[in-house]
């Protein structure tokens, strides 16, 4: 009698006995050859494909390239001043540049631009899109002058209010964007990308030894002194006067001046009564224009520092403030 052997069916085995290291990697039934890791098969071919991916990114990378550079117009910057500082022009390589870099590069070089964002389009168009700081006032400090944020001056909380912005050398390049002058006090703080202070603390050195200390920390004196300057600036610029606003001097709480027109100098004297001596400065200069008392040419100056007594006075011999009369550039 003939006897027929029937082979029985192999138990399919998982990924993991196939592959791993004590596997049968060519087949249940065939053994492994002495010394043979199949490991490097893997190894071999994840670097290969890495190889082949970073040349695919390399090749893509170098045929991307910046086809249009864009910008909108603002009402400080214009669109190509805002490229000319982004240094970003066809043919550069998108993968070249940094979008984040170049918004920080225009933040610095431009300080009334914020939330820059670059962005790149598959077609090789970069688009620059932004805002600009619109309420800003300039001020003299130590020789250097600063330009401030003016939104939301007054919160602590909205916006970046008080901020100083950029430091120029020339005075004709802050008052072109700087539309109100600021006297500050000697001992406001001055320094950019922080908040404008009044506490006088000399800085500390940047490099000194633990040992040493060759500055003294004076008391918080001066922020109570002039924590009248914000108040002032609000009620002013929340007046009937503020489109009529020139600039201010700020430099002794008991004798607070302010420049209209750039010709008409008032006199408030102390923070005493504040609102109704604003309120006396607008009725008395629209009833001398009314009364045609008012030819618009000479200075004048209205101190209104005793509200009972108000004196108005347009003469030739009124010394307005430098910064006042000089014209912006």
């Amino acid at each position: 009698m003939k006897i027929f052997r029937i082979p029985r069916l192999q138990k399919p085995r998982s990924f993991s006995e196939k592959f791993s290291a004590e596997g049968e990697f060519f087949g249940s039934r065939e053994k492994k050859r002495k010394g043979y890791d199949p490991k490097w098969k893997r190894v071999f071919l994840g670097m290969l494909g890495g190889a082949v991916l970073t040349g695919g990114i390399l090749l893509a990378g170098g045929l991307w390239k910046v086809t249009e550079v864009t910008a909108a117009d603002g009402q400080f910057y214009t669109a190509s001043v805002i490229k000319e500082y982004a240094a970003l022009s066809p043919g550069d390589q998108m993968l070249g540049f940094d979008g984040s870099a170049v918004a920080e590069r225009l933040r610095k070089g431009l300080p009334l631009l914020d939330g820059i964002r670059v962005r790149k389009h598959l077609n090789g168009r970069v688009t620059i899109t932004y805002r600009e700081i619109t309420e800003v006032y300039y001020t003299c400090h130590n020789g250097n002058y600063y330009l401030i944020n003016a939104e939301d001056l007054s919160s602590d909380t909205v916006g970046k209010g008080g901020e100083v912005l950029g430091v120029f050398s020339n005075p004709k390049e802050a008052r072109r964007v700087g539309a109100i002058y600021v006297g500050l006090p000697e001992t406001a703080r001055v320094r950019v990308g922080e908040p404008l202070s009044f506490i006088n603390l000399p800085y500390e050195p940047d490099s000194a030894p633990e040992d040493q200390v060759d500055y003294e920390l004076e008391t918080d004196e001066p922020a109570v002194e002039y924590a009248y300057v914000l108040e002032f600036i609000e009620a002013l610029m929340t007046s009937p006067l503020a489109p009529r606003v020139t600039g201010m001097e700020l430099g002794d709480r008991y004798d607070i001046r302010f420049v209209l027109d750039r010709r008409i100098l008032v006199s408030v004297g102390s923070m005493d009564e504040l609102d109704r001596k604003l309120n006396l400065v607008g009725r008395s200069l629209e009833d001398r224009e009314a009364a045609g008392k008012d030819d618009g040419t000479l200075p004048v100056l209205v101190d209104v520092s005793d509200p009972a007594r108000i004196i108005h006075r347009a003469s030739p011999d009124v010394i307005l403030p430098q910064w006042a009369t000089e014209v912006i550039g």
